[in-house]
């Protein structure tokens, strides 16, 4: 979207400060609440918040970003801290160093490999859209040819010679047409990641709850 760095951060914040407002609040929950009930709950909160920043387009506002990003740091937090706590509660306490290396170790292959997925369905679908968009941005269609002349008496008017006003007025097409494949693509990778969290949902059944509790008798299995 153009944003400058500065810009950008701030756009970023409000999923950090989702995060940073849930994280105590899960802590503090997990002596009365399930943790898996907790997980269940972030997966499908941020598969919601991926499919609502799937949806945005080019027009997009500071607002338009701030809530999804937002409500999905509150889903994080909803993962992170349950997550440590079911993975952790088996572990005796002279082991604990070596899980807790390993766990770290897990997450952060699988954040790579997630990183480096998501990059390349980004890098592959942009350019699958641009070849799809370019083939519609022809000399035979009117719209193009009538966005071309007044892209092209445009920059004439601010002093560029007719040849390079032209040159100018195909390259400003082309950079249309690249930001709204990248837009595509990024919606492509919302809706993936989207479907990845709704199907990681049900294994939560599958997980032992956690014997120790903060407060009360040992839970049941």
């Amino acid at each position: 979207m153009g944003y400058p760095p500065l810009a950008a951060g701030i756009a970023m914040a409000p999923r950090g400060l989702g995060s940073l407002i849930a994280m105590p609040l899960v802590g503090l929950s997990l002596s009365r609440l399930d943790p898996r009930k907790l997980l269940a709950a972030g997966f499908l909160i941020g598969a919601m918040t991926l499919y609502w920043l799937s949806r945005m387009t080019l027009d997009a506002g500071y607002w338009d970003l701030f809530w999804p990003q937002f409500v999905q740091g509150i889903s994080f937090g909803l993962l992170f801290v349950p997550l440590t706590t079911v993975t952790m509660d088996r572990i005796p306490n002279e082991k604990m160093g070596n899980a807790t290396s390993l766990f770290n170790l897990m997450r952060n292959i699988g954040g790579s490999v997630g990183i480096a997925t998501t990059q390349t369905v980004l890098v592959r679908h942009r350019q699958v859209h641009s070849s799809i968009l370019s083939e519609h941005v022809t000399s035979f269609d009117e719209t193009t040819r009538a966005l071309l002349d007044a892209l092209r008496r445009g920059f004439e008017s601010l002093g560029a010679d007719p040849y390079t006003a032209a040159q100018q007025a195909h390259a400003a097409i082309q950079g249309m047409i690249s930001r709204e494949a990248a837009m595509l693509s990024f919606i492509d990778a919302f809706r993936l990641v989207a479907v990845i969290f709704l199907l990681l949902t049900p294994l939560v059944i599958i997980m032992r709850r956690p014997r120790s509790r903060s407060s009360g008798p040992p839970a049941a299995e």
